[in-house]
């Protein structure tokens, strides 16, 4: 009977302890991710993208009781053009799931043209982008690009 007696006595003051404990505020749990940084193509004479920022946000920060609502992850690309590289919109993006390759994945809409983007980064530094170009004018073909950057 001493024995139930103190360890109900060990567990209810244990209990009270644990209680009194100041409450810890939550952390978030994102980690960096292998895309987020600047980029150039490898290519430097290349005439497609020349450039690709990649942005990530932390879903997890609770500003004001809200979570965010935007993509986490932004990408803002720039073609190759004369005499500066032309910049592209930044658009939001999303990751897919791992059965599905785990790559970024947005698209831009820039009136002449529908394009869908996929980036992935396979290396600290290596990144791929590869574009489907879908012209509005049934006149032009459609046609895809594929160009690997490093880290600027």
């Amino acid at each position: 009977m001493k024995r139930f007696l103190f360890s109900i006595s060990a567990i209810l003051t244990s209990g009270f302890i644990w209680a009194a404990a100041p409450i810890q505020p939550a952390q978030a749990l994102c980690a960096h991710t292998l895309e987020m940084g600047d980029w150039v193509n490898r290519n430097s004479n290349t005439r497609s993208i020349t450039r690709a920022n990649i942005g990530f946000v932390c879903q997890d920060v609770i500003l004001n009781g809200q979570r965010p609502t935007a993509p986490p992850y932004s990408i803002e690309l720039f073609g190759s053009c004369s005499p500066t590289d032309c910049e592209w919109e930044e658009v939001g993006a999303r990751r897919l799931p791992v059965d599905e390759g785990r790559w970024l994945r947005t698209t831009l809409d820039q009136g002449f043209a529908k394009r869908t983007i996929w980036v992935k980064a396979y290396s600290e530094d290596s990144l791929r982008v590869w574009i489907w170009t879908d012209f509005s004018d049934p006149n032009r073909e459609d046609y895809a690009s594929n160009d690997w950057f490093v880290r600027r």
